[in-house]
Order: C-alpha cells, then structure tokens, then sequence
C-alpha cells in the first residue's frame, strides 16, 4: 500500500451518518477507490440497504448505532478494530439539527445536538489518532455547514456546533500535520 493519502485501496474507512446524504456519497466513493468500510447510522433500515449496495463492491461492516452515546462509539469502534483493524480515515458526518430558536427546545434536544454534532466527533477523532499518528498516516474530515460559519437565524446552537466543529479541526489539523495526518472541514 501506498504512503500518503493518494491510494485507498484496502484502507479502512469509518463513515458515521453513512445511511444516506453526505455519508452515503462518501461511502459510495470510497467503495469505488477498494477502501473497506465501516458504516455506521442509527436507522437500520437504509443502512442495510446501503451496505448490502456496497458490499458487492467492498469488505462493509454496517453498524447500526446511535454515536450520540459515547458507550455506542467505543461499540462502533471495537467492531471496526475486530474486523478490520485502525481506522484510517474518519469521516465525522453524522449531525443532528432541531430548527427553530433556542428557547424552543429543551434542555435534551440541545443536549443532543451538542454531543452529535460536535463531543461525539471529537470523541470518535481522539479514539483513532494514536494509530493514525503511530502509522504516519491517516486522515480525520469534519462535515460541517454554513451555519458554522455565518449566523442562521433559528439555527444558534446548530451553528455553534458547526463552528466549535471547524475550530477544533483547524486547530487540530495544525497539531497534526507534521505527523502525515491530514484534517479538513467540508
């Protein structure tokens, strides 16, 4: 295999939010580059669908998993490592978004928002580093939005968390770097 992040062939990939949207795209490319893939989503169903799609493409392991919990994550992780070993990219897209003012919603809705969108990548991040840093290579991608980057009305704590999302990338992106590690927002 290839140093660098040039060929995917063989390497593992850990999508969340992979039943559909952004996730599914990914997992689709990724399946066409020869990558072994870690899907993970919280509806059974389309994830299912979307892993029996791929898997006559590539070695999938469909994790049905709610990684707003941080139990679920070490779960999806230990199947992940079982099966295919480090993960060598992770795509951070799972994202939760309830619309409308803040004083809406309770204090759970917020609560998960924050631990989706922005605990549970950095989480996720923090658990696949090491092996990253130790193989000096890897790569970690946040899919962030708009709302991180420009103020969305009826979109506050969404768009807090998309901006502490982009701020630990970028930052950690310069702490990595060095190491071969590559981290982006999209």
């Amino acid at each position: 295999m290839q140093r660098g992040l040039s060929n995917f062939n063989g390497r593992t990939v850990l999508i969340t939010g992979a039943s559909a949207g952004v996730g599914a795209a990914c997992a689709r490319q990724f399946a066409a580059l020869g990558a072994k893939l870690a899907l993970v989503a919280r509806g059974e169903e389309a994830l299912t669908q979307i892993a029996d799609e791929l898997g006559q493409l590539t070695d999938v392991l469909p994790v049905q998993a709610d990684v707003g919990e941080l139990a679920a994550c070490d779960q999806v992780l230990e199947q992940v490592a079982g099966k295919f070993g480090q993960v060598d990219v992770l795509i951070n897209n799972a994202g939760l978004h309830h619309r409308g003012e803040v004083v809406a919603r309770d204090a759970v809705q917020l609560a998960n928002m924050v631990d989706v969108n922005l605990r549970t990548p950095i989480y996720l991040t923090t658990r696949v580093l090491p092996d990253m840093q130790k193989a000096r290579c890897g790569a970690v991608v946040m899919v962030g939005s708009l709302a991180g980057r420009a103020p969305l009305q009826g979109a506050a704590t969404y768009g807090g968390t998309k901006a502490g999302l982009r701020s630990f990338a970028l930052a950690l992106g310069d702490e990595v770097r060095e190491q071969g590690i590559a981290v982006g927002v999209v």
